[in-house]
Formats: structure tokens, sequence, C-alpha cells
């Protein structure tokens, strides 16, 4: 990509705008599934990722972003603007941002993960290639262009690179809607990476392969060390306690060590080829003079997965990770460290589960490139950001989220109100002094949101005060929003997907499956079979 420079402001001719309006910014989101905290090189991870690198170093990070802790919960929020409770069970009636933007003239599309009731074409999407359902397999053209399944994938499919090849067709007016001069677009790219079945193309996993036999621990402490130095926290910070139900690397076999290397290797795989083709969806944007113009803004939809639940089955197959028709997850040692510094995983509404690495990037508009903002921000808040940003003269929806458009434009801005979470019987509320956190169903942790960024003290018992007030507050709202009187929490104990995830004492144990000796040599490590 040639150097960024300021957006240019020009009138526009077309659609509901007028000739003195300048130009509003066509819109990139992209959200990838399942990320970990820390597994962008902006975000202290040693995977490769120049390119969103280069997006924070130019545009501004956004540290204590949160999500909905799950990919649904997560999405439903993204495109209402409401709390899931009333987002998910409303989602048919909710109007969209991509409706909003579809009747201002927008061109819309969505490439990639849907997992949402109904179909993106009758949500206010011009274009739609993605697939419906949570998950796919990487290798298998199971994508569905407009309400057709593709049946004629190529040898060499694989998901991210097809989602980035339509993202380009689209951006270059070759996918359902030509491309209308001065006629910005809305382009939602959801990728599946790095969400299971964790597959890459094999070149990808061999240049990673053998650099995670330091372990888990030692990856968490280097990536803490550069956050450090990267001004993600503060000098003095230290990392939480090291979880009960993980075992330290050092008691591992060597066979346990080699698969999970493996597994880490695929992981970081999907993450680069990721970045590859974000990449070349900006190369695209810069090809067609749209660079300069265009919103980028990155995030995931909840924090990595740290359960396993299909290794044994997977190794009866004789399958491995990263290989075609395999199923593997990343495991909880491997979820510890890409939430570095925080805790907890996926499902959990700890800051692990719910707290991504966000990018905003919009030139000339973010203020000083590289800043670091730590206001909180929701995925609630995006819809209301963007029809704002894209100047839309219609009446603004009610919704839950708040606009934090002078935070992209290098101001201060901060939320009205607090922030709440709830999945299964994993809940939370975050204010700017308190956060109160529960999971599996254990009993409500307090912590200092000022000091105790990392959920390290739990002060429940020195403040019962406040833990009532703040449980008597959060439930409050979700008897608003589910429309329920009462808590009724569906248990992870008795879930066959999700078990218990308390680092504490509560968490079901994670134990390592091993490298069987007949199949060392289909990833070999390198320099021997095994260390």
């Amino acid at each position: 990509m040639r150097p960024l420079p300021f957006l240019l402001l020009c009138s526009i001719t077309a659609l509901s705008l007028s000739a003195s309006t300048p130009h509003p910014p066509n819109i990139l989101v992209i959200v990838a599934d399942d990320l970990g905290y820390s597994d962008l090189g902006c975000y202290g991870g040693e995977v490769s990722t120049p390119n969103l690198d280069r997006l924070a170093r130019e545009g501004l990070r956004l540290p204590r972003f949160y999500n909905g802790g799950m990919c649904v919960v997560t999405r439903a929020s993204l495109l209402t603007g409401q709390w899931w409770p009333r987002a998910l069970p409303g989602f048919r009636e909710a109007p969209l941002v991509s409706e909003h933007l579809q009747r201002e003239g927008y061109r819309t599309a969505l490439i990639g993960k849907w997992h949402l009731p109904g179909h993106p074409l009758d949500r206010g999407f011009d274009h739609f290639y993605g697939f419906l359902k949570g998950f796919a397999n990487h290798f298998k053209d199971e994508n569905l262009l407009d309400r057709q399944p593709v049946t004629d994938s190529a040898p060499d499919y694989y998901s991210s690179d097809a989602f980035s090849d339509r993202a380009i067709a689209f951006i270059n007016g070759e996918a359902a809607v030509p491309a209308t001069p001065d006629q910005p677009f809305f382009l939602y790219l959801s990728y599946q990476a790095p969400h299971n079945p964790l597959q890459a193309p094999r070149e990808d996993i061999m240049k990673y392969r053998g650099r995670y036999l330091e372990g888990w621990q030692a990856i968490r402490e280097a990536r803490f060390a550069r956050q450090k130095q990267l001004g993600l926290v503060s000098p003095e910070a230290r990392l939480p306690d090291y979880p009960q139900n993980l075992p330290d690397w050092d008691t591992l076999t060597a066979a346990q060590r080699d698969l999970e290397d493996l597994r880490m290797a695929t992981y970081a795989a999907m993450v680069d080829r990721m970045d590859q083709g974000i990449g070349r969806v900006l190369d695209a944007l810069d090809a067609r003079g749209e660079l300069d113009r265009t919103l980028v803004l990155f995030m995931s939809d909840n924090g990595p997965d740290s359960f396993s639940v299909m290794d044994a089955v997977m190794l009866g197959r004789g399958k491995l990770p990263g290989e075609p028709d395999s199923n593997y997850q990343p495991g909880t040692g491997w979820a510890y460290a890409s939430v570095t510094p925080l805790r907890l995983y996926k499902i959990s509404q700890h800051a692990g589960g719910t707290t991504t690495g966000a990018i905003a990037w919009w030139p000339g508009h973010t203020g000083q490139p590289g800043r670091i903002s730590a206001t909180p921000v929701h995925v609630v808040d995006v819809l209301p950001t963007l029809l704002e940003i894209a100047k839309t003269d219609q009446n603004r929806p009610a919704v839950a989220g708040e606009s934090f458009v002078p935070l992209l434009q290098g101001t201060d801005w901060h939320r009205t109100g607090p922030l709440y979470f709830q999945f299964r019987d994993n809940r939370a509320i975050r204010t700017e002094e308190w956060t109160l956190v529960e999971v599996d169903g254990a009993g409500w942790e307090l912590f200092s949101t000022r000091t105790d960024a990392f959920e390290n003290h739990n002060l429940a018992a020195h403040h019962p005060e406040v833990v009532a007030t703040l449980a008597a507050r959060w439930l409050d709202w979700w008897r608003t929003e589910n429309q329920s009187p009462g808590y009724e929490p569906i248990s992870t104990q008795t879930s066959p997907h999700y078990k218990p995830q308390g680092d504490r004492g509560s968490g079901k144990p994670y134990v390592p499956s091993a490298m069987p000796d007949h199949l060392t040599d289909r990833f070999p490590l390198p320099g021997s079979n095994r260390r």
C-alpha cells in the first residue's frame, strides 16, 4: 500500500445525500472469530500480523472494547445496537445497521459468518457470500452465493482466502451490486478465523511449527513484556495468578508438548492467513482510490475458546490439528496465553472472555497516529456510531448503544451508563469504579475497575454493600432486557459443550492430549521428531 494521506472530502451527486454534503465514508467492519486479546502483534502477540499492526500504528487502538463473550450474542448486539437479551429474541424485528445504511444509499454486503436468525439478504444486505451457521469446515466450500450453495469450489479452497477474495470483488463492483461512482459502501467482513475447526494451509502451519514448544506460560510472559513496551499496560503491572485448572508446561510429556505445539501453530497460521487477506482487501481499496475515505473497525466477537471436547474423537480417527476434516479447539493452555494479561475465556464474562483488542482506522480523523485510548466501549455502541458517521438523515433508533464518534475524531468521550454482560451462569456489570462478575454460577467477585483491570484481587468480602448495590442494578437490567421477573441461568455444569472454566478452584482441569507416535511425521518438528 502507498502512504495513507488525509481523507479527501468530495461532493456527491446521487442518492439521498445533498450535493453540498461531504461524501460519507465507506465503512469496513472486520470481525475475527474467537480471537484472543493479545494475538495480534500490535497487542503484544508473536503472530505475524503486519497489516493489522499497520492500521493500529496509523490509527487508534481501543484496548477496552467489550463484546458479549459469545459469537451469536456479540453479533446480535453489533447489528442492532441493543443488549443481547433484547436483541437476540427480537432480532427479526429489530432494525439492523445494514438496513439503516442501505436506506441511506450505501451498497451493503456481508462476507463470511452470519450465525443469526433469518437470512442476510432479507436484512439490508445487497450481497451475501458466507455461511449461515456457527462454524464450517475451512477447507470445504460450504458457502452461499445469494441463496444458492456454491458447488464449484477450487481444490485449494480455504475460507479466509475465499472471504478476502469475495470482499475484493464486492469493493470492485464485481459481486451482485455494481459500484456506482461516489456511492459509499458498508462491508461487514466476518472471518471465521481462528474459530474451530483449527485448520490452515500446511505452509502457514509449518511457519510456526516448533515456535510454541516453550509453552503457554513463556508465551504469556513474553506477550506481557511486549504489552508493557507498547504502552498497553503499566510497567508496574503483574499478571494474575496462574490458573488452578491448568497444568504447568514442564509437567507435560514430550508427546503432549508436540501436539500442543501443533495446535497453537495451526491457530497462529489461521490468524496470519486472515491478516494476509486483510492486506489484500486494503490493497484493493487503495487501487480504486477508496482507501483514504474508508473507516475500518476491527474487533473479535469474543475471547478464545478454552475447550477441547473433540480431541479424543479426532485422534481416534487419525486426524491432527490443521488437517482437512479435523475439528480441534485451542484448549485452556493456549486460551490462557491468548488472553494475556486478562483472566478467563470465551463464554466467561470476565475480561478475557469479553475484551477485544480493537482497532479503528480512519485517515485524518483519529488524532495522533498510534494513539491508545483506555475509554471503555461496547459492541452495542457500534450501530449509533456508524449511523452518525454516515450522516444519516433518518430518525435515529432508540438503542442501548452510545455513539463514540468523538473518540474516533481524536477527542474525549465517555459512556453515560454501566456495561452489562450475561451468558449462561456467567454475568457481570462494569462501572467506572467497580467490576462485579461471576463465573460458573460460583458467586459474585468484586474488583476495582481503576486499579485492578486484570481482576486479581476479589474485594467482595470487604465491600458487601457495593456487591449488593451492583447486583441489584444488574438484576434490574436483566428483568428489563429479558422481560423476566427473575434470573434462572443455564448451568455450565450440565452442558455437553461448555464446561466450568473457573481458574481458582471451580474450573474443569485441562488434560492436554498427546501426539500418537505413528502420526509424528505428518507435521514434523524442525530439527527433530520431538523435544
